[in-house]
């Protein structure tokens, strides 16, 4: 790994469409997120069908750039069966990770789809170092902070948070 690179802020942006998505990723974004179908929080965004995802992934990967699928909605009883199935579709196309609010789905995905990174979006509500510590122990990877953090809150935040990313709006 590049010691540099790692070391320095991952530029994230959003993607609403397979347009913006690749415009990001052309024009200096690290990385870019984007929901599927109604299972995520960008609902007034066009967002993706799996053909436009799966083109978005393999472009990222061919530029050396990441894509995060967000499915960061409250999981009802009855959307569960269709979850699962889009878990399994999307496992194939090589997202970089799935952001995730419904720790029920962050369960399942540990479970069922064990190569899929997790990311605990910010709506799951973490902010502070023992939420994190719940979020490791459910295989979670990477933690998108509160966007109420403060920059003293994060410091502290961080010296308890061995083994979980952060990761914080600007």
């Amino acid at each position: 790994m590049n010691e540099t690179r790692d070391k320095m802020p991952e530029l994230l942006a959003p993607a609403g469409d397979l347009a913006c998505g690749i415009a990001a990723l052309k024009n200096g974004a690290d990385a870019v997120y984007a929901g599927l179908g109604s299972f995520n929080a960008r609902q007034r965004a066009e967002n993706f069908n799996i053909e436009d995802m799966s083109r978005l992934i393999a472009f990222a990967h061919k530029e050396d750039k990441k894509v995060y699928l967000a499915l960061n909605t409250l999981i009802k009883e009855n959307e569960l069966v269709d979850i699962f199935k889009i878990l399994r579709e999307v496992t194939i196309l090589g997202p970089d990770a799935i952001i995730v609010q419904d720790i029920g789905l962050a369960r399942m995905i540990r479970e069922y789809f064990p190569s899929l990174t997790i990311h605990a979006s910010t709506q799951m509500g973490l902010h502070n170092s023992a939420g994190i510590a719940f979020a490791r122990d459910l295989g979670i990877k990477r933690v998108i902070l509160e966007r109420q953090i403060t920059l003293d809150e994060l410091r502290m935040i961080a010296q308890k948070s061995k083994g979980v990313e952060l990761e914080v709006f600007v």
